[in-house]
């Protein structure tokens, strides 16, 4: 476990689900259930699969946890788009956890692509990282 909490993919991703957490425990996106129960699950969903798949001991294993990790972290930023975008949370608080969600996927891209360079796998590794919409507001484009 030494090892894993001394990568920065780790230590930003326990942040962001702290963080992301909080956020559900404020009104008005406390108040809807669906909403913040999908940004809990997702949030606590990237460090907890990171740490099963170091826990499982191959590197195949932890490239696949890391995948299923990459995935949530995903997830969590398009949820936290969509309460940003409805009013939920404020456009103040809710920001540096989508740049850190952002900075999450790009590192957890940066470690699977490291790891896929020294460990043949069926499946192809992401090559590109998340995309980015600077200054995205609802009905631009």
């Amino acid at each position: 476990m030494k090892q894993l909490a001394s990568l920065q993919a780790w230590i930003c991703a326990n942040q962001l689900a702290r963080s992301a957490y909080r956020l559900t425990l404020e009104k008005p996106l406390s108040r809807h259930f669906g909403l913040s129960d999908q940004i809990r699950r997702t949030a606590v969903s990237v460090p907890a699969n990171m740490v099963e798949g170091y826990a499982l001991g191959t590197t195949i294993q932890f490239i696949r946890c890391l995948r299923i990790a990459l995935g949530s972290a995903a997830e969590l930023h398009c949820h936290l788009e969509i309460a940003r975008d409805l009013g939920l949370v404020m456009q103040s608080a809710v920001e540096p956890d989508l740049q850190l969600a952002l900075r999450v996927v790009r590192l957890l891209v940066g470690l699977l692509r490291k790891l896929g360079a020294r460990t043949p796998t069926p499946f192809p590794f992401p090559h590109s990282p998340f995309p980015i919409r600077k200054g995205h507001r609802v009905g631009s484009s």
